[in-house]
């Protein structure tokens, strides 16, 4: 071990200036990586990556789903059918059809309609009726609008105050190509059966994929700020909001980013004045600033090497890697202080050795520890919740590097001066205070317990449930958008209701009569007026031949999609029967049977099949796709329950099979999510404690030494938790980090505590004194480091992203608990347990 410190005191101590100009080459090595940094904020991020649902979503979209949408709602000043209105309408439309990346539009303007007045079915086909057409009876349009289930909501609100003007985006052809290679590579990797040579095209197509796929989004939040200023310019006639998935997109990169950029400075300024007022010295103040500013350079340069971008859940890493990495520069300075007082005759490269001999091995088990913890997350089975994972691993090894290398290294070049030897009265303040909770040990004790208790209960009611909407704040156009979308046009969150055919039904279809046939037997009376239609679908009928497209599958589907329509939480419910509404509108004679349904397909158009049927139902007809809007804005929202209500309403009430009921869609995908966090790190964290405790018992030699320091880690975290359950701070990408936060913090704070407690108890021998000496000397760091985070933590609540919000008041939270716990709670129970009094 000597030859090792006289190694490690001869390499930075005496050779300092060649240790800071490897850093710089470092630096300079790591720089071109910078600029590779980069945020994904792609759906990818709020789903499973081997999740089930995941794999059939894609095979949903694939088959049902169009083209990418944005939207502008529209609500005028005055009547919106009003010439200079539909005016501006149309010239809002106009300009936003000259945008590159916009295919096509579909408005109130140029939706086909059927009963303004009446038209045929060849009619629709071959010159389908617009609003502003001469031939256009405005009253009959505007019964047509509100009272067609396929334009109310969609198109036009209830009230007729507020229209839509919804975009078409082309996709990049590709993008989706390298898109459905990489998952195809992923599902082999999944199932085993991925190659060496495929597993390094997996990851040359991932690497591609993500290049093209930022150049894409890059195009869209250009093209979606091109958008808003087309917007601007119709501002003094109407009130517009910019709604769509693209929009959320490319708000929510601009959020962050503006928050990273924003924050990271308010808190660097919080950081140097409480530096100031605590040290009052320069040299104290910039190493610190020095060091973590090269951790965090390092780190980025390494995640542009290898590829690994941040997310929403990561995008806070930095702040994270300043903790730990100011936390562990404080703890050196407070202890090189220390030392100075106690040995003034001692020159600088000898304080400094004395502190890093003495600071090592604790430092080294709370970076181990937390490290522990935030490898929690890597099980989480979540791509950017992993990656999380793996940065702060990474962040943290680098962050104990930095601390033991280039921070003594500066220390020795920049030689800050020596304390007097006047008595820190913070010291004092935190001992006499430690000491007056002592003397109330029964009444503190009672406060903990029922601190405890109520976190139990908060952790009880600890939801997983969260809406999209309650990520932005209310002044913000990503809230009054969603707001405006829900209550005027029919919801925002999309889900799928796939149903398929019995599976009885398939398997007799080829050998016996279909049961449509049997029914409607005798609609088909009159065999070569039938024949007409026949040869339709491969030279098969699909009237005769699909469950779903005749009368008997179209009437289960409209008694189904009523049923979704009085759920509340449900907006906008698209299906096969919409599509047909439209059709015996067109009749006024009911509901169409077989015969009609046939000869419809026959002088259907091309495109208007592709637009009312297609999205609807698969080729062979027997599997139908039903398309619901959720509201966000609906207070009861809960995805877990609505998803298992609907499933238990086609079966109970509908008579259909669960196996042929497949619901999906971004609503799904998210729940499992959701669900997959709370199991993975809420259920994890008793395995982290438990490994967190087998390294006490490694570090400490002591069973009862580690007992003691484990339990204000399991408080802290709990307490943190607890708060979310009782104010119904829901656990989300963001905020189910706070708890691997929480373990991290205060392990920290009790490794440096114990670690003190017991060199003290070597030296001395005498219980009290030791837990006095450990509460004067390391209760300072403890109380600087965690003064500085909060208050540059708690800047966050000025964000407009409301999970930044969170992140940065929970995590202050986690600081002053796990504060109050290793200074109250940990000296207490050394004080009554006693762990090594015979030392």
């Amino acid at each position: 071990m000597s030859q090792s410190n006289s190694l490690y005191d001869t390499l930075v101590f005496r050779h300092a200036k060649w240790v800071l100009l490897l850093f710089i080459l470092i630096a300079g090595a790591l720089s071109p990586y910078a600029k590779e940094f980069r945020l994904d904020a792609s759906s990818d991020s709020l789903v499973l990556e081997n999740d089930e649902s995941l794999k059939y979503f894609r095979e949903v979209v694939s088959q049902y789903a169009g083209d990418e949408l944005l939207l502008v709602t529209y609500k005028p000043h005055g009547d919106l059918f009003a010439s200079a209105t539909l005016d501006d309408l149309g010239a809002l439309r106009e300009k936003l059809l000259t945008l590159d990346l916009v295919k096509s539009i579909i408005s109130i303007l140029d939706a086909p309609l059927t009963q303004s007045p009446p038209v045929t079915l060849a009619e629709l086909a071959t010159n389908p009726q617009t609003l502003r057409d001469a031939r256009t009876d405005l009253d009959l349009a505007k019964q047509e609008l509100t009272g067609s289930a396929l334009y109310r909501d969609l198109l036009v609100s209830d009230d007729l105050s507020t229209t839509a003007i919804v975009m078409s985006l082309a996709g990049d052809a590709e993008v989706s190509a390298l898109l459905d290679k990489r998952n195809a590579l992923r599902e082999k990797r999944a199932e085993g059966t991925l190659s060496s040579a495929e597993a390094a095209e997996l990851e040359a197509v991932t690497k591609e994929h993500q290049v093209k796929a930022d150049a894409a989004q890059a195009r869209q939040a250009a093209m979606i700020a091109q958008v808003r200023g087309i917007m601007q310019e119709h501002e003094a006639n109407a009130k517009l909001f910019l709604g769509g998935l693209p929009m959320i997109v490319a708000d929510s990169v601009a959020y962050i980013n503006a928050d990273v950029m924003t924050f990271g400075l308010a808190a660097l300024a919080v950081i140097v004045l409480i530096l100031t007022i605590a040290f009052r010295q320069f040299g104290w103040i910039v190493m610190p600033l020095i060091n973590c500013a090269a951790t965090g350079f390092i780190i980025v340069c390494l995640l542009g090497l290898l590829n690994w971008p941040i997310s929403v859940v990561s995008s806070n890493f930095l702040s994270l890697l300043l903790i730990i990495t100011l936390s562990l520069n404080i703890h050196l300075i407070v202890r090189y202080r220390e030392l100075a007082k106690l040995h003034p005759d001692h020159d600088q490269t000898a304080l400094l050795s004395s502190t890093v001999r003495s600071k090592f091995i604790p430092c080294l088990y709370t970076a181990l520890t937390t490290i522990v913890a935030f490898a929690s997350l890597i099980v989480s089975g979540i791509r950017p919740v992993i990656d999380f994972g793996w940065i702060m691993c990474l962040g943290i090894v680098v962050a104990f590097i930095t601390t033991f290398t280039l921070f003594p290294a500066l220390a020795v070049w920049m030689r800050p001066r020596a304390v007097k030897h006047n008595r820190d009265p913070l010291s004092k303040l935190i001992l006499n205070g430690a000491q007056s909770m002592h003397q109330r040990g029964v009444l503190v004790s009672l406060f903990f317990t029922v601190i405890a208790v109520a976190a139990i209960y908060g952790i009880a009611n600890l939801t997983v449930e969260n809406r999209f909407i309650d990520y932005f704040k209310p002044d913000t156009e990503i809230y009054q958008g969603m707001v405006e979308i829900d209550e005027q046009l029919g919801g925002t969150t999309p889900m799928d209701i796939i149903l398929d055919a019995p599976a009885e039904f398939l398997a007799t279809k080829s050998a016996s009569e279909s049961p449509s046939e049997e029914a409607d037997e005798d609609d088909f009376e009159d065999d070569d007026f039938f024949d007409e239609f026949e040869d339709e679908e491969s030279g098969d009928n699909i009237v005769i031949s699909s469950y779903w497209f005749n009368k008997q599958g179209l009437d289960k589907l409209k008694a189904i999609q009523r049923s979704l329509d009085d759920i509340p939480a449900t907006g906008k419910v698209m299906s096969l029967a919409t599509s047909m509404s439209v059709f015996e509108g067109l009749r006024d004679q009911g509901p169409m049977d077989n015969i009609d349904l046939s000869f419809m397909l026959t002088v259907l158009s091309d495109d208007n099949k592709k637009t009312l049927i297609d999205p609807y139902l698969s080729e062979d007809g027997n599997q139908t796709h039903i398309n619901i809007r959720v509201f966000e804005t609906f207070r009861g929202l809960d995805r877990d329950q609505l998803i298992s209500d609907i499933r238990t309403m086609l079966i109970e009430e509908h008579g259909l099979q669960d196996e042929q009921i497949n619901i999906s869609g971004m609503v799904v995908l998210y729940n499992n999510m959701l669900n997959s966090l709370f199991n993975s790190q809420i259920m994890t964290l008793g395995t982290v404690f438990v490994v967190i405790f087998l390294m006490f018992i490694v570090l400490f030699r002591s069973v009862k030494l580690a007992l003691i320091s484990i339990i204000p880690n399991v408080f802290s975290a709990a307490v943190v938790l607890g708060i979310m359950g009782i104010f119904s701070i829901p656990l989300d990408l963001m905020t189910i980090t706070i708890a691997a936060i929480s373990v991290g913090i205060a392990v920290d704070n009790s490794i440096h505590f114990v670690h003190r407690y017991r060199d003290e108890m070597r030296a001395r021998a005498d219980n009290r004194a030791a837990i006095n000496s450990a509460t004067l000397n390391v209760g300072q760091a403890m109380f600087y480091t965690t003064l500085v985070i909060t208050a540059g933590f708690l800047i966050m609540v000025f964000s407009n992203f409301v999970p930044t919000m969170y992140f940065g008041v929970l995590t202050g939270i986690a600081m002053v608990t796990a504060l109050i716990a290793n200074l109250v709670m940990l000296p207490m129970l050394v004080a009554a347990i006693k762990p090594i009094e015979d030392a």
